[in-house]
């Protein structure tokens, strides 16, 4: 009896350090946006970057969706698309805009 309850300790353990080793590699290395601008032959890029303003204004209108995709892996159709590029443009505020990005672009608005 003494054999099987240390046996199904040691189990435990196994099953409680593999989780653990899953679950950090996993977490080690975040997601991150791949650039799928494709040059041309004559060298432009097929996706444009964003201006600050129409970065700002899709924030502020909820509209992120509307801006380059720059992850290769979303489509347009998939069901966390607009979260997905709500997030990577606007950060972690539901329907606001970073109030970090706004003070930053209304200073570079103004500078120019």
């Amino acid at each position: 009896m003494k054999d099987r309850t240390k046996s199904n300790e040691m189990l435990k353990i196994r099953i409680v350090s593999t989780i653990i080793l899953l679950v950090s590699a996993c977490c080690s290395s975040p997601a991150q946006a791949q650039n799928s601008a494709q040059p041309k032959q004559n060298n432009s890029l097929v996706q444009v970057q964003p201006t600050r303003e129409q970065i700002l204004n899709a924030c502020v209108q909820n509209r992120a969706e509307t801006l380059p995709n720059p992850f290769t892996d979303v489509p347009s159709n998939h069901w966390a698309y607009k979260a997905v590029l709500t997030m990577y443009y606007c950060g972690a505020y539901r329907e606001a805009t970073a109030p970090a990005l706004i003070q930053e672009l209304l200073e570079s608005t103004q500078t120019n």
